[in-house]
C-alpha cells in the first residue's frame, strides 16, 4: 500500500512539475525561505487572481493583494517569537496566487524530500539513517477549493495541515482529509447563522449566488437544505462559472450582466452572495454602477472585505449583512508593520518595497500608516494561532522547557511497551511530522 501511495506521488510531482514548467515558461514562485531544524510550510494568495483560460498562454498572476501579502508577514513574525532552545524554526512560504495548480506545484515542493510514513517503525537501534522530511507541518490555504486539493496531497506524507480561513464543511471529514486542521469553525455554523438571520428579518423570499468550487457549491447546497426544512422560498440560486473573474476582468461580462437583470427582476427580499472575496467585489461593483439597490448578505469570505467597504458608493447598492468569526489583534504586529517590519528581511517583503511600496506617492510614514489599514483581526490571528500552536506541539514532543530542548521522543507504538522507543531530532525521518499532527489535535 505504502508503495503504491510514494508511485503515486512521485507521478504526480513528475505530472504538475512538467506542465508548470512549461506553463510558467522563466516565472517563477514570489517564495520566502528561512532555513531551520524544523521548516513550517506556508501557502498565501498574495497575488490574488492568474489569467487562467482554457488558452496555452503562459500563466501569470495579478492583483496583488496587501492584505494578503500581510498575511506572510504575519506567519514569519509569529515564527521568530518561537523561543525553543536549541532548535531553529524554518519557514518555507510560497505565494499560490489562489489557483489550485499553482498551490498543488507549491506544495509538491514542500513535500519533495518527504520519505517512507512506514519508516517511523524502524526501532532506535537501526543502522539506517531515515531521510529528514523537508517540512513538518503547512500553514495554509486561504480558499477552501485550494485548501482541499492541498489536503489530499499533503495526507500522503502525513504531514499536518493547517487553514487560517477555509471554513468549507467537506474539510470536516477526518475520513477524507486526515491531516487537515484549522483555526476556525466550518460553514455549519455560518450557514446557521444566517437562517437565523433570515427568520429575525422574517424575510420570506431569498436569492442565492454561489460559485463553482466546494465553498461556494457546498455552502449553497447546504444553505437550501435549510431553507427547504424552515418553508423560507428560493426564488433562484445561481451558481457562478468557475471563470467568472477571468471573463469579467474582459469584454465579456454576459453572466454578469444576466445575474444582475434577474436580482433586478426579483422580488427576494435578500441576496445572500457566497462566494470568494473577488467574486463578490465583481457583482457589488456591478451593482453600484446599475443602482441595483437591495439587501445582501455576504459569506465570512468578503463580509470583512477591506476592499469592498471602502467602495465609493458603496451604499448605493443597498445594506449588507455580514457573518465573521471572532476577531482579535496578533499583539505587536501593527508596531511591527509601523516600523517597517523592524528591519527584518524576506524575499516576500523585498518584492513588495522595491515593486509595490514605491508606486505610492506618499511618506515614508503615511506608507506605513496605509499598509497598517490593511491589518485584519480574523485572518491573521487564525495565521498567529497556528503558528503558536505548533510550537507549542513542538515543546511537547520535543520535551522543551525554558533552557534546552531534549531533541528526542519516546514513542510508544500502540499500547504494547517493548514497541517504544527513543530516537534524536536528527534521524526522525517522517516521525515528527506524524506525532505533531497527532499531538496537534489535541492542543
Amino acid at each position: 500500500m505504502f508503495y503504491l501511495c510514494v508511485s503515486m506521488m512521485f507521478l504526480m510531482w513528475l505530472f504538475v512539475m512538467s506542465v508548470f514548467h512549461s506553463s510558467l515558461g522563466q516565472n517563477s514562485f514570489l517564495r520566502a525561505y528561512s532555513p531551520g531544524n524544523i521548516i513550517i510550510g506556508g501557502l498565501f494568495p498574495i497575488h490574488l487572481k492568474t489569467n487562467r483560460t482554457n488558452t496555452s498562454a503562459p500563466l501569470s498572476c495579478s492583483d496583488y493583494g496587501l492584505k494578503t501579502f500581510l498575511h506572510s508577514q504575519v506567519m514569519i513574525y509569529a515564527i521568530n517569537k518561537i523561543n525553543l532552545p536549541n532548535i531553529t524554526i524554518g519557514y518555507d512560504i510560497y505565494d499560490t496566487c489562489g489557483d489550485v495548480g499553482l498551490a498543488l506545484r507549491a506544495t509538491l515542493q514542500l513535500l519533495k524530500n518527504q520519505s517512507d510514513p512506514e519508516s517511523c517503525l524502524v526501532p532506535a537501534d537501526a543502522q539506517s539513517k531515515l531521510l529528514e522530511p523537508k517540512t513538518k507541518v503547512v500553514i495554509g490555504e486561504r480558499y477552501s477549493e485550494v485548501s482541499i486539493a492541498v489536503a489530499r496531497l499533503v495526507a500522503l506524507s502525513s504531514v499536518a495541515q493547517i487553514s487560517y480561513a477555509s471554513t468549507s464543511e467537506l474539510l470536516s471529514s477526518k475520513f477524507k482529509f486526515p491531516t487537515f486542521l484549522r483555526t476556525v469553525p466550518s460553514d455549519k455554523y455560518q450557514t446557521r447563522g444566517i437562517i437565523e438571520l433570515v427568520k429575525i428579518f422574517h424575510w420570506k423570499t431569498v436569492i442565492i449566488v454561489g460559485s463553482d468550487d466546494e465553498y461556494g457549491k457546498y455552502g449553497s447546497d447546504s444553505l437550501q437544505d435549510n431553507f427547504n426544512k424552515k418553508s423560507i422560498c428560493i426564488e433562484f440560486v445561481h451558481i457562478l462559472s468557475a471563470d467568472f473573474t477571468t471573463n469579467n476582468n474582459s469584454m465579456d461580462q454576459t453572466e454578469l450582466n444576466e445575474l444582475l437583470e434577474k436580482i433586478q427582476n426579483s422580488s427576494a427580499e435578500a441576496i445572500i452572495i457566497f462566494t470568494k472575496d473577488t467574486n463578490a467585489e465583481i457583482i457589488l461593483e456591478a451593482a453600484i454602477k446599475h443602482r441595483v439597490n437591495r439587501t445582501w448578505i455576504a459569506s465570512d469570505a468578503w463580509s470583512s472585505s477591506s476592499k469592498i467597504s471602502a467602495m465609493s458608493d458603496i451604499k448605493l447598492a443597498g445594506e449588507v449583512f455580514g457573518f465573521i468569526y471572532k476577531q482579535k489583534e496578533v499583539p505587536g504586529f501593527k508596531d511591527h508593520v509601523m516600523s517597517m517590519f523592524n528591519g527584518t528581511n524576506n524575499t516576500i517583503l523585498r518584492d513588495y518595497q522595491t515593486q509595490h511600496l514605491l508606486s505610492l506617492n506618499k511618506s515614508e510614514e503615511e506608507r506605513n500608516q496605509y499598509l497598517a489599514s490593511y491589518i485584519d483581526q480574523d485572518e491573521s490571528y487564525g495565521i498567529y494561532i497556528a503558528v503558536r500552536v505548533i510550537a507549542e506541539g513542538l515543546r511537547r514532543l520535543l520535551k522543551c522547557n525554558d533552557h534546552l530542548c531534549e531533541r528526542r521522543m519516546t514513542i510508544s507504538i500502540g499500547k504494547i511497551p517493548s514497541q517504544s522507543f527513543s530516537a534524536p531530532l536528527q534521524s526522525l525521518g517522517s516521525l515528527l511530522p506524524l506525532c505533531l499532527l497527532f499531538c496537534l489535535q489535541y492542543i
